[in-house]
């Protein structure tokens, strides 16, 4: 299940095919869950790994409110609720369809108004998700979206480093990327929970009111892997692909000499409701030629072999 199921369907799991992320993502896909399961309006939720901390609050739905002033327009008191998906879809953002406008940080949330005249405005849906920092307080706020899930490749900042696509590079750089892209645009946490230096796979991890019994902790892994990368020996005639990867002498395994790959720990996510988290390391290795096997084996390992995940 690659896309929430909610209106709107921002992603909820993304690729994880990218060729490098120059930070760390820390990214976690689940939802709040009141304390005793009891009913509230409000709560926090908050996520730790090492040093990196963010706490949201979550409402219940409420709507904005037209008082015959925009001035002193107000919104709802919060619907109770026990349990809230903590998606885009709830943060500050959307397309405001009476107004005109749409949110460029964020097209699925909710709470964005382009145009303020009482149809615009009244009976909209706030956000569910907020910064306790930055609370929403007039219908002419403009928070930053917060959650703590994949942020969409169309929301900015993140579509900002895709670059220039004109005629120029159409004519010069088509099908590479243009001059102007950024390997930010690989990074898919939410900023606040990107990671300068990557992750370096000991982190303490602790979430709050988002289990039922509203706390997990537990200590990241302390696994290291090494990657090395051995390619076949050069012909002096050339060879097509299928030649080269058959040939007898280049399946001689004494061929070639190991070359190491540094791996970063650029990804974890974590999915609270099945209990597991997921951790992604990622290596460069640069080949000469896209028309012939220039790699002959990948080999991967990681100390210790065995590891029991610390529960604190």
């Amino acid at each position: 299940e690659f896309y929430h199921k909610e209106k709107g369907e921002g992603v909820k799991f993304e690729s994880d095919i990218a060729p490098f992320k120059p930070r760390g993502d820390i990214v976690l896909v689940g939802k709040a869950c009141a304390p005793g399961a009891t009913s509230v309006g409000s709560m926090d939720v908050s996520l730790h790994v090492g040093n990196i901390s963010k706490i949201i609050r979550v409402f219940g739905d409420r709507r904005w409110e037209y008082s015959g002033r925009l001035l002193s327009t107000g919104f709802t008191d919060p619907e109770p609720f026990t349990e809230m998906e903590l998606t885009y879809e709830r943060a500050f953002g959307g397309i405001d369809t009476v107004g005109g406008g749409w949110c460029r940080e964020n097209p699925f949330g909710r709470g964005f108004i382009a145009k303020k005249t009482k149809e615009a405005v009244d009976g909209v849906l706030l956000p569910n998700l907020e910064d306790p920092e930055d609370l929403i307080n007039s219908w002419d706020d403009h928070p930053n979206p917060v959650g703590f899930g994949f942020y969409g490749r169309s929301a900015m900042p993140r579509a900002g480093y895709m670059g220039t696509y004109d005629d120029k590079w159409r004519e010069e750089r088509s099908p590479d990327p243009p001059l102007d892209f950024k390997f930010d645009y690989y990074n898919a946490a939410n900023p606040d929970l990107q990671v300068e230096g990557y992750l370096k796979g000991d982190e303490t991890v602790e979430i709050v009111n988002m289990t039922p019994d509203g706390r997990m902790k537990f200590k990241l892994p302390d696994i290291k892997l090494f990657a090395a990368i051995v390619r076949f020996k050069r012909q002096k005639k050339p060879m097509s692909m299928e030649e080269e990867f058959w040939n007898e002498e280049n399946n001689d395994n004494k061929d070639g000499k190991e070359e190491d790959i540094n791996l970063n720990l650029d990804t974890l996510c974590i999915i609270p409701d099945e209990n597991r988290f997921y951790l992604v390391w990622r290596g460069i290795y640069q080949i000469q030629d896209l028309t012939a096997a220039e790699v002959k084996r990948v080999s991967v390992d990681s100390y210790p072999l065995t590891h029991v995940l610390d529960v604190l």
